[in-house]
């Protein structure tokens, strides 16, 4: 079976800024008990950087080997650790109406983003070329003739309004601030 998931310099980066936030909390919490500076500048960087580094240590643990695992036959995403969704690859058109996945492949920069609907949000998974075995995985992509919405690159601004839209196709309500907590 074949593979796309992060490169190996994305996981090293990843653990040297859990190494340098641990080791900046490890400083300002010992200068909170022996330094000179006014001690809530150094409890709350403190509490940042070991806040940070406790979750990235979390979200690594959590996610484990996220991407994408496909053969002939089949394409599995691998969105955690826990969460596997296997399709095989006649079955995505199905998939696509049935709004259990969307499709969309970017064309500039070059990209492939996968949206999962759950019962209270979307999961997204996103191939990229820096990933390994992205340009495999795009060529299977193309042969297998996988469903995909074109589009170009977008902004920040169009990117919710994109967002919005799916979650209003999915759900039957828009996405926006006066919806959120009402049942």
């Amino acid at each position: 079976m074949r593979k796309c998931v992060p490169c190996a310099s994305d996981r090293v980066i990843t653990v040297l800024a859990v190494i340098v936030c641990a080791a900046a909390a490890i400083f300002a919490f010992r200068q909170l008990s022996g330094g000179e500076q006014p001690p809530v500048v150094f409890l709350s960087a403190g509490i940042l950087f070991s806040g940070v580094a406790v979750r990235t240590l979390w979200r690594m643990g959590f996610m484990g080997s996220w991407g994408f695992f496909y053969d002939d036959e089949k394409i599995i995403f691998a969105l955690s650790r826990k969460d596997r969704r296997e399709f095989r690859w006649n079955e995505l058109r199905n998939a696509q109406e049935n709004a259990k996945i969307r499709i969309f492949c970017q064309s500039f920069p070059e990209a492939w983003y996968f949206y999962f609907p759950d019962k209270k949000k979307i999961r997204q998974l996103a191939a990229i070329p820096r990933m390994e075995g992205y340009n495999e995985l795009a060529a299977m992509l193309r042969k297998k003739e996988v469903p995909a919405e074109k589009t170009t690159g977008r902004s920040a601004v169009s990117e919710k309004e994109w967002l919005g839209q799916i979650y209003h196709e999915i759900f039957g309500e828009h996405l926006d601030k006066d919806n959120r907590g009402k049942r």
